[in-house]
């Protein structure tokens, strides 16, 4: 830095008898010192930057738009961006022949070395690249500004109020707004994407309730029809047992009425023998001893008539419970039986429910994740979409700012070249005043051909930069993409364990319910024999009871009463 600020001081005069001659002919500057601010802003900007491409013109449309905020302030217009393009052509442009009559003198007052004049195109060139450039930002800052202006109008007190409001855009507003607008519609596609998901996990988990519903009430169903046709055949079974009961009990009376007739018929006959046999025998003794003698044989031999009746019907009787107790005996064993069938059906039914409702639930559960694993795929299709939708805008704004760029660098470079051959043959004049013309032209065929070269090697640099950025932004892309599939499928796989952690999780419920309903059960079939066991062992005791009711009260006139009368003494005429 400190050897440039020596060499400036030389060139600094040329540059401001350029200035003040270009201002005398134009007329377009009003003063010289704002040119030197420029020129020496644009000379610190020059040496900040390496190359043309690489320097950004966002600093000079900062600059340009605070003096057009500036200007808009002061006459609603934008003036200085047009003086100031003016002051940066009169310092491009190269002065005419007053130019030529100064070189001249000044070739023959002074001299230098190669290095000096190197020093000095270096330093113009820089000054040509910064003038250049920011004269293109000037013009870069003007095309992307625009005014948006809103009228709002309202009435306030019956007066109606205009109010006029005015906003500067830029074009980096305007890009602003775009990636907004597109950002927007992304989150709005996604919600969208969302509510759809939401829906479809709604209708499924209708349906799934459904289905729940609809397998509990079949197990009722299958409950209360397992149940009401063993209650049917219990049911039937006991009208059976009554109908075997009462035709037993009608036969057992039928069969004693006839035997209690047939016996008392027989006894008849034997108590008319035995009547005259007594008559026989006591024919003539006197009548007061006949008649007790009388009295007392026929009132034993009716004892014992009355002894064989009783003996007899008791023994039907006795038959008739037998049969009667073997039968309910029989009648409690099958209803037993049927039972232990329903209770045992219904335990198999219980069974059997708690397996269909664990696959009911455990074919539910890889539905849901099944329709969640749909929706994250298709999540991750809509999201690689918009990251490649977003990588292809990204490549194409490069292409694009690229494309800019190839097309202002033979601009830039065509100026430049005019100004560097200008400022080569006013250094060639200075440096060189006994050359001949020859030899001049031959320095000015060789700097002309080392400006095409430069030109070349900007223009390989510039392509390989290109290059590079697009490679780079390539890479980049492709490190997004594979950074967001990682991370969806490390979304697929915490998936997939939460479904294996959440079907295991089921089955473990499963077993444990079963594992319980395993162990309930013994002890309700446990119960269910104890309950027959006291039920055959009450009706054992009842019938051995009746059986021993009877033997002890041997009441002889109990039963034959209800059939026939028991004839006495009085009876029989005597």
């Amino acid at each position: 830095m400190e050897r440039i600020v020596k060499v400036e001081s030389p060139l600094e005069k040329d540059i401001d008898e350029k200035e003040k001659d270009a201002v005398k002919n134009n007329k377009d500057i009003e003063n010289e010192e704002s040119v030197g601010k420029v020129s020496s802003e644009q000379i610190v900007a020059v040496e900040a930057s390496e190359d043309v491409c690489d320097s950004k013109p966002s600093s000079a449309g900062e600059d340009e738009e605070k003096e057009s905020l500036k200007g808009e302030e002061e006459d609603k217009s934008v003036a200085p961006a047009p003086v100031l393009e003016k002051e940066v052509d009169v310092s491009v442009k190269p002065p005419g022949e007053k130019v030529k009559e100064k070189d001249s003198d000044s070739g023959s007052s002074s001299t230098a070395d190669n290095s000096s004049i190197d020093l000095n195109l270096s330093i113009s060139s820089f000054l040509t690249k910064n003038k250049e450039s920011g004269s293109m930002s000037v013009q870069d800052a003007k095309r992307q500004k625009k005014t948006l202006k809103k009228t709002r109008k309202f009435m306030v007190d019956g007066v109606e109020v205009r109010v006029t409001t005015s906003k500067i855009v830029t074009d980096n507003d305007t890009k602003n707004e775009e990636m907004r607008f597109l950002r927007r519609q992304e989150l709005r596609e996604l919600r969208l994407l969302q509510k759809e998901e939401q829906r479809a996990q709604q209708q499924l988990s209708n349906k799934l309730q459904q289905q729940r519903e609809q397998i509990f009430r079949r197990f009722e169903q299958e409950m209360t029809g397992k149940k009401r046709q063993y209650d049917q055949e219990v049911e039937n079974l006991e009208k059976q047992q009554k109908q075997t009961i009462e035709k037993l009990e009608q036969d057992h009376t039928n069969r004693l009425r006839d035997e209690a007739k047939r016996i008392k018929a027989e006894q008849d006959k034997e108590l008319s023998k035995f009547q005259n046999m007594l008559k026989n025998r006591y024919l003539y003794p006197s009548i007061e001893k006949v008649i007790s003698n009388f009295a007392l044989f026929l009132q034993e031999f009716l004892q014992k008539q009355q002894q064989e009746l009783d003996s007899a019907l008791k023994k039907i009787i006795q038959q008739h419970k037998s049969e009667l107790a073997t039968i309910e005996k029989d009648c409690l064993n099958h209803k037993q039986q049927l039972m232990r069938a329903r209770e045992a059906a219904m335990w198999e039914l219980e069974e059997r429910h708690l397996q269909e409702k664990h696959q009911l639930l455990k074919q539910q559960l890889k539905d849901q994740y099944f329709m969640q694993r749909h929706q994250l795929l298709k999540r991750h299709e809509k999201e690689m979409e918009q990251m490649q939708r977003y990588n292809q805008r990204l490549i194409e704004e490069m292409k694009n700012r690229q494309a800019q760029e190839r097309t202002r660098l033979p601009k830039i470079q065509r100026s430049d070249a005019k100004t560097r051959m200008a400022m080569f043959k006013k250094s060639l004049r200075i440096t060189s005043a006994g050359d001949t013309p020859e030899q001049e032209r031959e320095k000015i065929k060789q700097f002309a051909a080392q400006e095409e070269k430069r030109q070349k090697n900007e223009r390989l640099h510039q392509h390989q930069k290109h290059e590079n950025q697009m490679r780079d932004l390539q890479l980049q892309c492709d490190a997004n993409i594979r950074e967001l599939q990682q991370l969806q499928n490390e979304k697929c796989h915490l998936l997939i364990e939460h479904e294996t952690q959440k079907l295991k999780e089921l089955d473990e419920e499963h077993s444990h319910e079963l594992k319980d309903w395993r162990e309930k059960l013994r002890p309700r079939k446990k119960a269910l024999e104890e309950e027959f066991a006291r039920k055959l062992q009450e009706q054992e005791v009842f019938f051995k009871m009746s059986g021993e009711s009877e033997c002890l009260n041997p009441s002889a006139q109990s039963r034959i009463s209800k059939f026939y009368p028991i004839p006495s003494v009085h009876s029989t005429g005597f």
